[in-house]
């Protein structure tokens, strides 16, 4: 464990109360071999740089050792850069149990990264189960941080003069001491740690841990990896998800129960093509091709499940089960262009593959990689889904009885329907003979993905010259358009600046000499006049 003295101490205590096959070296020099893990405890991460120096330093020695990396809950650093120290674990303020936990997961070659996370307390609840010593504690740090966070943005102006500059360094100093005073007399471990509330049973006590990047590794098995993917994306298919796009507008088209048994079902679907894929052991083969031929099976099971496959109605007198309806009446060949290659998702999944990352080849068990498949998988669930609501609206529109089933209230009016299908066709027009070819030549691709339960739009850059050179001629003529105009524009440019730079000598120099001369031969005859008066 690298940890300052008294919080080292402390915390060796409390893991090895309840742990007995748990050894903890506080001194390096004590280490025979390599260590089976190395506890980075920091109190204060505000330079990310001279951390990964040390994590580095860590690796370059014990290049076997686990690194778990335990910080505190006021950080100045994001999630994204806490992700790129190069350690196997990042855990965030957490509890003694917590710890524990993450330290076992990380010995059996698992990562666990947990960090931002929002701790509330009930009052009541601290003080019955830690009573005065807890208070003086809190308090005393509360008041000790306050006066040091004031300090570090005074500090922070350069506009201070150097003596000013002393004493306040001086005041850091002294505060910073009588804080590990308080931290050596009331509990050191508690800064760094919140103590587990004793009395579970108590349905008052609220406790919430939440962390907005949670990940948890346990192995690197694929069958794990899915499931830990799984899980992130389905938490984030939530029945409230807000639509900031200017798009997905057949999907919203469908009432709310539809629609997220629609996304729900889509997930599913897609986790039994993975396991169908893994246990035939597809591994050497291109995915591309064989997603092909199974995504209108995957469409078709969808539109079968997303609803009770018993559902019927009448339709000319007759019961019709409405899932055959929609599967005997749907395109499920559609292919939507703007979708990555699949290889992206199910290559590093089944094939334990590195992915690229900001030009840089990232480990498939990379906090980094689970979150960059995540986006893909959420993107392309929304793609299908929108597909697939496309369809149910042009069913709907053939059979009235259908709308008030899959759509929302306003969309039971047929003035209304045919609205909507005349809006999105002319959205998805618009869509491939202008938005798509201009992003093709800008090498950009457009993403779905979900933030703070809304859905909203991403570009990504990579190259697409090889779909540019399948556009038809219609298309390729508003990629050339573009290209004119960059072509053109410094021309054009330069061309009016030149014209600008000639109108300004006119004016100056030809005009506004003449109307000076004219001025002056004015007010000299006007003076002979005068004169001669």
């Amino acid at each position: 464990m690298i940890a300052p003295s008294l919080l080292g101490e402390t915390l060796a205590l409390q893991l090895t109360s309840q742990e007995n096959n748990l050894e903890i070296i506080l001194d390096q020099k004590n280490i025979n071999g390599f260590p089976k893990l190395i506890l980075f405890c920091l109190e204060e991460v505000e330079v990310s740089n001279s951390i990964k120096i040390e994590i580095l330093r860590l690796k370059e020695r014990w290049d076997q050792s686990p690194i778990l990396i335990v910080i505190p809950k006021s950080i100045k650093l994001s999630s994204a850069d806490l992700m790129t120290f190069g350690s196997e674990g990042v855990i965030q303020d957490p509890t003694v149990e917590l710890l524990r936990d993450a330290i076992n997961i990380l010995l059996g070659g698992g990562r666990v990264f947990k960090i931002n996370n929002e701790t509330n307390y009930n009052a009541d609840s601290i003080h019955n189960s830690y009573g005065l010593g807890h208070w003086l504690l809190t308090s005393g740090l509360s008041q000790i941080n306050k006066d040091l966070h004031t300090i570090d943005q005074i500090i922070g102006k350069k506009s201070i003069n150097t003596f000013y500059l002393f004493l306040l360094l001086g005041r850091r100093r002294e505060l910073l001491t009588a804080k590990r005073l308080i931290i050596w007399l009331w509990g050191p471990l508690e800064v760094l740690i919140e103590s587990p509330i004793k009395d579970t049973s108590n349905k008052n006590i609220n406790l919430i841990n939440k962390y907005s990047t949670d990940i948890t590794i346990k192995n690197s098995s694929t069958n794990e990896l899915w499931n830990v993917i799984y899980k992130r994306v389905n938490k984030k298919l939530k029945d409230n998800l807000t639509n900031s796009t200017d798009q997905l507008a057949a999907l919203y088209s469908l009432n709310i129960s539809k629609r997220r048994n629609l996304l729900k079902t889509i997930l599913q679907e897609f986790s039994v093509i993975i396991n169908k894929l893994d246990s035939k052991n597809y591994r050497e083969n291109g995915f591309e091709e064989i997603l092909q031929s199974f995504t209108p099976e995957l469409r078709a099971n969808t539109l079968r499940n997303f609803i009770d496959s018993y559902d019927r109605l009448q339709k000319n007198g007759v019961d019709v089960f409405i899932a055959e309806f929609l599967v005997n009446n749907s395109d499920l060949g559609i292919i939507d262009d703007e979708l990555p290659s699949i290889d992206l998702i199910i290559d590093p999944i089944l094939n334990n593959r590195p992915i690229l990352i900001d030009g840089e080849y990232i480990s498939i068990e990379d906090p980094r990689s689970i979150i960059q498949l995540e986006t893909y998988i959420l993107n392309w669930i929304f793609r299908t889904a929108e597909i697939l609501s496309e369809e149910i609206i042009c069913s709907c529109s053939q059979w009235p009885e259908l709308r008030k089933y899959f759509l929302n209230k306003e969309l039971v009016s047929t003035r209304e329907l045919e609205r909507k299908r005349n809006h999105i066709n002319t959205n998805n027009q618009l869509q491939n003979l202008f938005k798509k070819p201009v992003r093709l030549y800008e090498s950009k691709r457009l993403y779905y993905t979900v933030k703070n339960n809304r859905i909203e739009k991403i570009i990504i850059l990579e190259p697409r010259d090889d779909e540019l050179n399948k556009l038809d001629w219609a298309q390729r003529q508003i990629a050339f358009t573009i290209e004119l105009r960059d072509a053109l524009a410094p021309q054009v440019q330069s061309i009016i600046q030149y014209l600008g730079d000639l109108i300004v000598l006119i004016l100056t120099k030809v005009v506004g000499r003449s109307i000076g001369l004219i001025g002056r031969g004015i007010a000299q005859g006007m003076g002979r006049k005068l004169s001669k008066g």
